[in-house]
């Protein structure tokens, strides 16, 4: 049962143990793990979710469907609430900068009224009395010296105000001085200077902007903001002070953008002009009400019959995408129900179902496609098969060829030999045997019939019959190959012949006498003289109609202890590299001198791996025969 759960399943098992522990022992991490174990219950359910509606193509379609036509009117819904969010908040900093503007503008031309009084005695009057009517603003005036040129604070309202940071000079909008954000202006004449300034606070903003929609908020400091050279910013984190609404009221945020020159920080003995943010919440229920309220009576429906027509339209266009795509759903899933059955059908080894479908369509061509697909399985089952049972036959075959074989090694009390035969294809065309006669002589032959594959063996196997036969008497090599070659002309096509090598080493005479039928030359290594000679002599192959008995030649050497004779097919020295180059004949006479002194059986592996490393892929083209014989 365990078996069948999957890695999230654990998990969220071991989850729900720890959540229950945690509320017991661990309460402090009660929550996160809670938290941890609903997300991975949610991804569950979705991957059940998906693995459940969606497998099959029908619902995908659907989905699309659905996907496609609510998609857009979602999109178009969402753009015409951003834009409006947009607007309204573009309004709203409109609005509080030109009254916060209007203050400031009231505030340069009351600076500009107590310089044009020219003297510092009825400016203090002045001031004195406007302060009266309004105690929030902060007033600085200077005296400009005759002697030395600077300026002297004369007037300051109110007295705990430090206005040792602020530089006279010219300045209209906010700025800040001692932690605390003000706005208002700093002018100066040829005599005297003045600064009328209100400081912002939450009080101050609610009051301004008490006749309006809107609301600044302005940010609460973060630790260590106060010793910040710079006001701070926003602090998304954190609520507005007075947050508490009616049920009716829908509430925008936004950011109002702000320039400021930093008392705080001098360059070069001038404020650095710096940029902060206020919190601009606007209440888009009484700005809809007061929209709503400028339009007549007749336009309320009309704008309403707008928007229910509006919706009565999306929504007839959604039915009718649905009724249509259900109906194309089914004309395409019709199809895909059929395919998936085919396959459930192929799956069980039932090749002969086919899909039948009357449209004309992509759905068809899929179809045809897939009973083309059935049927070239069929096909290719049934060939699969017969292959097997041909494999079959010529493995039968193979075992049978090789039974017509002599031992790979062969040991006498004068000679020993080993040797190879490696077909190209199932069944091989090459052929080797050894006569002996204790005492007497010891023949060995190696041959290679024209072609690969089952006519070639079928020759070889006709030839071996011919060679036991003619061996029951004694005769030379000429005599062998011209004797075969009679009896097996009348059997052989225009197109067949046989090549072979012939040796007989005669015991008592010490000699050896060598006929080749148009084969590949013989290699004869003289162990006293150290050197190894092709043996070539002249004759044709065994089946050509030029064939002729006293063009067949002998050779005839004498033998003794170390020498080896190495006969061979083609197929060993036409072995090919990557590069398309041949073993040939003269690194097989290498092989033989650098280990002559080994045993036959030793040189015959030497050459084995030798032509294996040359070929790089150990793969070779044609059969693969030859045979050593070495003098004891």
């Amino acid at each position: 049962m365990f078996s069948r759960l999957r890695t999230i399943d654990i998990f969220i098992g071991i989850l729900l143990v720890l959540t229950i522990l945690s509320y017991f022992f661990l309460p402090g991490i009660f929550k996160i793990v809670l938290w941890v174990l609903i997300i991975s219950v949610i991804i569950r359910l979705l991957v059940m979710t998906r693995r459940g509606i969606f497998w099959k193509i029908r619902n995908r379609l659907i989905f699309s469907a659905l996907f496609l036509v609510v998609t857009p009117i979602c999109l178009i819904t969402i753009f015409f609430i951003f834009v409006g969010n947009v607007i309204i908040a573009q309004y709203g900093a409109v609005i509080i900068n030109n009254m916060i503007a209007d203050r400031i503008n009231r505030l340069d031309g009351i600076a500009n009224m107590y310089l044009s009084y020219g003297n510092p005695r009825f400016m203090s009057i002045a001031a004195t009395r406007f302060v009266t009517m309004l105690p929030n603003l902060n007033i600085l005036f200077w005296e400009k010296q005759e002697n030395s040129g600077t300026f002297r604070v004369f007037f300051k309202y109110p007295k705990t105000f430090n206005e040792k940071k602020i530089v006279p000079g010219e300045f209209k909008g906010y700025f800040k001085v001692n932690n605390k954000l003000y706005h208002g202006v700093l002018n100066k004449n040829s005599k005297a200077a003045a600064l009328l300034a209100l400081e912002i606070t939450q009080d101050y903003l609610d009051n301004l902007l008490a006749i309006s929609d809107f609301r600044i908020r302005l940010p609460k400091p973060r630790p260590g903001a106060m010793n910040s050279p710079s006001t701070p910013g926003i602090d998304t984190s954190s609520e507005p002070e007075s947050t508490s609404v009616s049920d009716d009221v829908v509430i925008r945020l936004s950011v109002l953008d702000y320039t400021y020159l930093d008392f705080d920080t001098l360059e070069n003995s001038k404020p650095v002009e710096r940029t902060s943010n206020f919190l601009l919440i606007s209440d888009s229920s009484k700005i809809y009400q007061k929209i709503e309220s400028a339009i007549s009576h007749s336009g309320q429906g009309t704008i309403k019959k707008v928007i229910y027509g509006l919706i009565i339209l999306f929504g007839t266009f959604i039915i009718a995408s649905l009724i249509i795509g259900f109906r194309m759903v089914g004309v395409i899933t019709r199809s895909i129900n059929q395919l998936t059955r085919g396959t459930q059908r192929i799956r069980n080894g039932d090749f002969s179902f086919r899909i039948k479908t009357r449209s004309r369509d992509q759905m068809q061509y899929l179809a045809d496609s897939f009973n083309e697909m059935a049927a070239g399985i069929d096909r290719l089952l049934i060939d699969e098969k017969e292959k097997q049972r041909l494999e079959e036959e010529l493995r039968i075959a193979r075992s049978i060829q090789l039974k017509l074989l002599p031992c790979d090694i062969f040991d006498t009390n004068e000679f020993e030999i080993a040797a190879v035969n490696i077909p190209a294809a199932e069944i091989a065309g090459d052929y080797f045997d050894y006569f002996y006669k204790e005492n007497a002589y010891l023949s060995l032959l190696v041959a290679d019939v024209s072609g690969k594959g089952a006519s070639a063996a079928f020759y070889m196997a006709e030839l071996k019959g011919v060679i036991n036969h003619l061996y029951r008497e004694v005769m030379s090599p000429a005599s062998l190959i011209a004797e075969c070659h009679y009896s097996l002309k009348d059997s052989f096509d225009k197109i067949t012949y046989i090549t072979l090598n012939v040796a007989q080493f005669r015991i008592p005479e010490k000699k050896f006498l060598l006929s080749r039928a148009g084969h590949t030359p013989a290699i004869f290594f003289n162990a006293q003289e150290n050197e190894c000679l092709e043996l070539h002599p002249d004759g044709m192959a065994i089946g050509l109609i030029t064939f002729a008995r006293d063009k067949l030649k002998e050779v005839e050497l004498p033998f003794q202890k170390g020498d080896i004779l190495l006969l061979f097919s083609d197929g060993l020295t036409e072995i090919m590299n990557k590069e398309e180059e041949m073993l040939g004949i003269d690194q097989v006479k290498h092989l033989i001198l650098e280990n002559h002194y080994l045993s036959a059986e030793e040189i015959k592996q030497k050459i084995l791996d030798f032509s294996i490393e040359f070929s790089e892929t150990g793969v070779s083209r044609d059969d693969l025969t030859f045979i050593i014989l070495k003098v004891k």
